[in-house]
Formats: C-alpha cells, sequence, structure tokens
C-alpha cells in the first residue's frame, strides 16, 4: 500500500484529498491540532503536527519516517491588498508557506526517494501561479515561485525515476479566504471534493506515465 504525506490536510482541499484516499496509508501535516486529530481518527492514520515555516519541525518529523511514496505539498494561506497595505510580517508567512515549505518539504523527503529510486511529489499550486494582478501580488509571487520550483526540479529529479506534477486548481469552495480575514463568496467556485478527485488520477496514473503539470477550473465561471 502507498504511503502519502498531505500537508495542509486539516481543512480545505488538504481534508478533501485525505477523505478521497482514505484507503492509503496516511500521514497529515498541519499545524491546526483539534481539526488535524479528529480528521486522523476518523480516517485512522497518523498525524504530526508542524509549522511548516520551520524547518526544523519538517526534519524532526521526517526523521520519524522511515518510507514514503507520494508527497503532496498543499498547504498554503492566502494574502489580498496592495503591497504597501501588507505588513511585513504578512509576506514573510506567505512566502514561506507557500514557496519555501514545499520547498523544505521536498528536500527533507528527498533521501528516501532516492533512496528507493521511485517517488511522486505533487506541488499544488493554483491559477495564480500565471496571473498578475494588483490585488493579491504577494500571493501571486509565491504562487510562482511554486511553480518555478516544480518546473525545475522536474528533469532533475526523473533521473531518479521520481515523478513530479504541478497541479493549477482555480477558484475553491474552501475557508482559505476567511481564514485570512477576507470573507468571499465562495460558492461558485469548485468543489475539493471533486477537485481532489484530479489528485487520485494523478496518483493512480502507470509509473511510466509522467503528468508535468495538470489545472481544473469551473468551466461556468472560465
Amino acid at each position: 500500500m502507498k504511503k502519502i504525506i498531505i500537508t495542509g490536510a486539516s481543512d480545505g482541499l488538504g481534508k478533501a484529498i485525505a477523505k478521497e484516499l482514505k484507503e492509503y496509508e496516511l500521514i497529515l501535516i498541519s499545524r491546526n491540532e483539534e481539526k488535524l486529530k479528529e480528521l486522523s481518527e476518523e480516517l485512522k492514520c497518523k498525524y504530526y503536527i508542524c509549522d511548516l515555516k520551520d524547518y526544523s519541525q519538517i526534519e524532526n518529523i521526517i526523521s520519524q519516517i522511515d518510507d514514503v511514496d507520494i508527497l503532496i505539498n498543499n498547504a498554503g494561506i492566502w494574502l489580498a491588498g496592495d503591497l504597501e497595505e501588507n505588513t511585513f510580517e504578512q509576506i514573510s508567512d506567505c512566502i514561506d508557506v507557500n514557496a519555501k515549505a514545499p520547498i523544505y518539504m521536498t528536500k527533507a523527503i528527498l533521501p528516501i526517494m532516492r533512496k528507493k529510486q521511485k517517488g511522486l511529489i505533487i506541488n499544488v499550486c493554483s491559477q495564480s501561479s500565471f496571473d498578475n494582478d494588483a490585488f493579491s501580488t504577494v500571493y501571486n509571487a509565491s504562487k510562482w515561485a511554486m511553480r518555478g520550483f516544480n518546473r525545475s526540479i522536474q528533469q532533475v529529479l526523473s533521473k531518479d525515476n521520481i515523478k513530479v506534477t504541478g497541479f493549477y486548481p482555480g477558484f475553491m469552495q474552501t475557508n482559505l479566504f476567511k481564514k485570512a480575514g477576507n470573507d468571499y463568496d465562495t460558492s461558485t467556485g469548485l468543489e475539493p471534493e471533486k477537485v481532489a478527485k484530479t489528485i487520485r488520477f494523478i496518483i493512480e496514473c502507470e509509473q511510466d506515465v509522467i503528468i508535468p503539470e495538470i489545472g481544473i477550473k469551473d468551466i461556468e465561471n472560465y
């Protein structure tokens, strides 16, 4: 049975992915202990509390994991507003969680995958990885960085038989905005449960099938 790590698993898309893949051996990672514990009990899987901005916490967790087949870098936070209005702390948090954390996680897990000469890394980016609007400058920049990282490691890791897929979902019905203090109407967005099925598709492709990038949007709002 494949062993899968999911970051940002306590809520939103991460939670939907975990439920969609519940028959696998899951390792859930998030900083929300209450929600994560509840979900892990429901799915009967392991979990770790982690602030992904802290690479020492990531190293400590991965040191306790002896095997992994798939890493899903899903954790992310939202930041909107004019750059001048964003605080330095907000900017740092956004870049740390959205761009640096996937790099930290990948670096930490690579020795395991390289030893096995097999693995799959799915980087959940965003359609914002292609946008350049002024409303969410820092958020967009963080997602562009993630897309750049995703593309940069694809060719390198392919030599070790490790596949890397960039996943770019559109606007979704999650609490991403609300947790950042922006109470937007998300009722017209994609349902996380449906988006999670795309992750299943990527995972269940044959080993010799490589999907460098895949995106999904609500066709009614395209």
